[in-house]
């Protein structure tokens, strides 16, 4: 059955738990390998999320590095919402791989205690640049703690160009984020996806300070 978002941020705690008082000092990171692939080639990279606080309106605040495997370097600091809608300073700042992610780690704010295959719900909001709509279908949920989900997405950029998104996601609902993201998708300059290229991504995670 559809599993309600909670109410309260408390169900980030394990995100935000003993932040340091000196300003935007991590209380938690993780870090990710991303694979991105267009038109046969493969970029490389390296995303960290430093989980810094949090506000009143529920908004998780965290800073996004990601280093590619050519050594460039890339920064953000971005407002991630319950319902997966984000907010940076510049349409820019963010890669398809850092948005998605960083949208994926909002599912801490679901009540994920009982789900079970079938059990589907769906979001949508505003993205630097655009609004996204993705819906979220269990596959299966293991002993570990670790929830299967097809996922759906679809994003709609002000300057009418889109990107639809098919995959999955493995989510560790004991350490509140992704695990692995396997995405294909298709980005087209307009709402017809003949007209677009084929895209896809990967991302596992590689290292947790909550859990080493």
């Amino acid at each position: 059955m559809r599993r309600f978002l909670a109410a309260v941020l408390s169900s980030s705690l394990p995100l935000l738990a003993a932040v340091p008082a000196a300003a935007d000092a991590p209380s938690r990171q993780v870090e990710y390998a991303v694979v991105a692939t267009s038109g046969g080639i493969a970029r490389r990279a390296t995303v960290r999320v430093d989980f810094v606080g949090g506000s009143a309106e529920h908004v998780m605040r965290v800073n996004v590095d990601e280093v590619v495997d050519d050594s460039t370097s890339r920064h953000a600091y971005v407002g991630i919402e319950p319902t997966g809608s984000l907010s940076a300073a510049d349409v820019l700042q963010l890669t398809s791989e850092e948005e998605t992610i960083c949208s994926m780690m909002s599912m801490e704010s679901e009540d994920l205690a009982g789900v079970s295959i079938g059990d589907h719900w769906e979001r949508e909001g505003p993205v630097p640049g655009g609004r996204h709509h993705t819906r979220f279908s269990v596959l299966g949920v293991d002993d570990a703690g670790y929830v299967e989900f097809a996922v759906s997405r679809d994003l709609q950029h002000d300057d009418g160009s889109s990107a639809r998104w098919r995959g999955t996601m493995h989510y560790d609902a004991n350490g509140f984020v992704p695990a692995t993201i396997t995405l294909n998708g298709n980005l087209s300059a307009g709402d017809d996806p003949s007209m677009g290229r084929n895209v896809a991504m990967s991302i596992r995670l590689l290292h947790d300070t909550f859990k080493h």
